[in-house]
């Protein structure tokens, strides 16, 4: 099966903004007298101020293909084989339990208080009055819900189709490594900024 990605639409949708608003006072301020001896500084402070939203809302993500779950949290890489996964849960986000560790993935956070409520609403208008209660980070229509789905449709369909070894968890490792790449771009958007309002 092929490889899947989840990114937070949310997340996503609240990066795009912050971009927008970086872009607006940019060129506002590059429109102003006072940025003209100094148009550098406005530049390098919005590349670097955009850098830092990409690197926090946008680069997060879960993805999921034949050999396990990759969790891409701001600074953090997991690699979780399926058989080292023991339960998958949306209390406060998506995690993914091993025998070790407890995973939280970044990038499905399960809703607030009023994103429960609005969620849940809509879940029960589109669902038969005997449909069972479902945590609020399981429903469907929430960030937590649909990547908790993707990884249980994965896992159980191996499993089902006998190719994950049972009883392996506690001797399956799980690998974590630094996402250098993103690491590096929010130290360069942080100088940027720092440096725009430094030399200001």
């Amino acid at each position: 099966m092929p490889r899947q990605t989840f990114r937070s639409t949310f997340t996503r949708v609240l990066c795009g903004i912050v971009w927008a608003i970086i872009a607006v006072v940019a060129v506002g301020l590059l429109a102003t007298p006072a940025a003209t001896d100094a148009p550098a500084l406005v530049i390098v402070g919005a590349l670097g101020a955009a850098a830092l939203a990409g690197g926090i809302l946008w680069s997060p993500s879960v993805s999921v293909d034949d050999e396990g779950v990759q969790v891409d949290n701001i600074a953090l890489r997991y690699r979780v084989p399926w058989s080292a996964l023991v339960h998958v849960d949306t209390r406060y986000a998506l995690q993914l339990h091993t025998p070790r560790r407890r995973i939280s993935v970044t990038a499905a956070p399960s809703p607030g208080a009023a994103g429960a409520l609005r969620a849940a609403r809509a879940h029960r208008r589109s669902e038969s009055a005997s449909t069972p209660q479902v945590r609020p980070g399981d429903l469907p229509n929430t960030d937590s819900g649909r990547a908790a789905e993707m990884v249980r449709t994965r896992w159980y369909a191996l499993r089902d189709a006998g190719r994950i070894e049972a009883g392996r968890a506690e001797q399956t490792p799980v690998a974590i490594a630094a996402r250098v790449d993103n690491v590096v771009l929010l130290v360069l958007g942080a100088a940027g900024v720092i440096a725009a309002i430094a030399l200001a």
